[in-house]
């Protein structure tokens, strides 16, 4: 099998588009196999596909139906960039992406390398603490629930230095009682960092460089902390993503990420 890819780097968040059309029952097979290190090698991969909806110029369907701020952000730059945009030029790409209700609206400047992104997130389903067990101690963490994604927020002080082992265990013991796709993040919020792990059921564990909606997730839950409005930029890993909240009245009304993305490669697969 042959497969056009591009690669991006939103944040370094590694990231395949495909472009040869995949049927839907086989992403999560021929996605496993493309980010593995002897393949192309990213830690995600999403599908361009066309559009059900005409004021969309493309769909992103994510390997595991889940929705990305990054991967959106990636197609936006790949088709900002056929616009042929000069240095400082800004344009609007309206997407469709599977783990969103509605289109996905992307934000994008031209750059000396690549673009400066801002993309409006899904707002969350739910704001919650709930009990994990883990070494038979019981942990009452913030979940922060998307449509195609939960993410748990761990205090990097709950863990110390052995944070990444524990981080990786949990993740493994606690799948069972997760859904498909979720996050562990290891948040800093006085030092404002964040480090990433993200679980995709049967492909893939990693820590992400630069995580959207993990980014999203910190900046819902410190908004709803707060109940106030924020604005915070987070280092990570790869670098800094920011995140825009919008709380009125007891709630949130929306909520955008910000970040660098670039085109780093394009070619053909063989599988």
């Amino acid at each position: 099998m042959e497969l056009k890819f591009i690669k991006t780097s939103p944040t370094e968040n590694m990231t395949l588009l495909i472009e040869t059309p995949v049927p839907r029952e086989k992403h999560l097979e021929i996605a496993e196999k493309l980010i593995a290190y002897g393949s192309v090698y990213a830690e995600q991969a999403g599908y361009i596909e066309e559009p059900e909806n005409p004021a969309a110029e493309k769909r992103l369907q994510m390997m595991a139906g889940e929705f990305c701020g990054n991967a959106s952000l990636s197609l936006a730059a790949v088709l900002a960039a056929k616009k042929g945009l000069n240095m400082g030029e800004e344009t609007e790409i309206i997407l469709e992406v599977s783990g969103a209700d509605s289109l996905v609206r992307c934000q994008l400047k031209k750059e000396e390398k690549g673009f400066f992104g801002r993309v409006a997130m899904p707002l969350p389903k739910a704001i919650e603490n709930r009990n994990f067990m883990l070494d038979g101690e019981t942990l009452e963490l913030t979940t922060v629930v998307f449509e195609g994604i939960t993410h748990i927020i761990v205090p990097v002080s709950l863990w110390g230095e052995d944070g990444v082992a524990k981080a990786e265990q949990a993740a493994k013991e606690w799948a069972g009682e997760m859904p498909a796709a979720f996050g562990i993040l290891l948040f800093d919020e006085e030092n404002g960092t964040l480090k990433p792990l993200v679980s995709v059921e049967n492909v893939s564990l990693i820590w992400e460089r630069g995580c959207g909606s993990g980014t999203s997730a910190i900046g819902a839950y410190l908004a709803a902390k707060e109940g106030k409005s924020v604005s915070i930029r987070l280092k990570q890993p790869g670098g800094i993503m920011g995140v825009e909240v919008s709380y009125v009245n007891g709630k949130i009304e929306s909520l955008h990420i910000t970040g660098n993305v670039s085109i780093v490669a394009e070619g053909t697969a063989y599988l």
